[in-house]
């Protein structure tokens, strides 16, 4: 099972390497960059891949990658950091090759302090990328993977409390390798974001973690009367004649 596992690692590690899956990170870094306002934080760590894409701050930080032979290693379902130890976590296509994704998500939610930022980099299974991964062999990266939904993601966090800041859609060209024919389908590029953003290959979402205070709101507490006041009361009518008759 490790050696499985380890294989793909392995497999989708020279996927990113080649010409497609440097054409993804190059494409999510640009975008990435351009949320570098959600980048905040001293520590900073990446999951799914070697090559960072992590934008550069302005303010002094750590960023860390998370991989075989990098700076740290350890399994995404169970994070080698503290509870509340890390101010923002990026998921680079870590959901769709996990076996367990609601307990990697469970874990990027223990792990980061309360606002803390999460970022998803996911496949979308309604473009041309989910077409090509029901047509391809299941062994090859990275169509061995799951492409969940953006709807069913966003049910996943607000279970665990994160809400949705920032949603960007990316990589309309075909999944194909050749350079060449990569920079033909550039027109898609500038077409795919106003006329089919839902058919896009790649979605980016940015979400922060919400906490849920505690403290017990106080109420005044007042004595309620036993028996209504006197202007409610009513004599009885036989009273009234009785006096009448004396």
């Amino acid at each position: 099972m490790v050696d499985y596992k380890a294989n793909k690692e392995k497999m989708m590690a020279n996927w990113w390497q080649s010409t497609l899956g440097q054409a993804v990170l190059t494409q999510q870094q640009e975008k990435l960059h351009s949320l570098n306002r959600y980048f905040h934080g001293y520590y900073q760590l990446q999951l799914g891949c070697m090559q960072s894409i992590l934008p550069p701050t302005s303010r002094p930080s750590q960023q860390k990658i998370m991989a075989n032979s990098a700076d740290v290693e350890g399994r995404d379902e169970a994070l080698p950091f503290k509870c509340h130890s890390l101010d923002l976590l990026l998921l680079n296509h870590v959901l769709e090759f996990s076996a367990d994704p609601h307990q990697v998500l469970r874990e990027a939610e223990r792990v980061l302090v309360a606002d803390g930022t999460l970022i998803l980099c996911n496949f979308n299974p309604w473009s041309l990328w989910g077409l090509r991964c029901l047509l391809s062999w299941q062994d090859q990266p990275p169509w061995q993977g799951k492409f969940y939904r953006q709807t069913r993601i966003k049910d996943w966090l607000s279970l665990l409390n994160f809400e949705i800041i920032a949603s960007k859609k990316l990589f309309f060209s075909p999944p194909i390798q050749s350079a060449k024919w990569l920079s033909r389908f550039s027109f898609m590029e500038r077409w795919g974001k106003r006329l089919w953003p839902f058919w896009a290959g790649t979605t980016i979402l940015v979400a922060t973690k919400r906490t849920i205070p505690l403290t017990p709101v106080t109420q005044r507490w007042q004595a309620r009367k036993l028996f209504p006041s006197g202007t409610f009361v009513h004599k009885p009518a036989a009273n009234k004649v009785l006096k009448r008759k004396i």
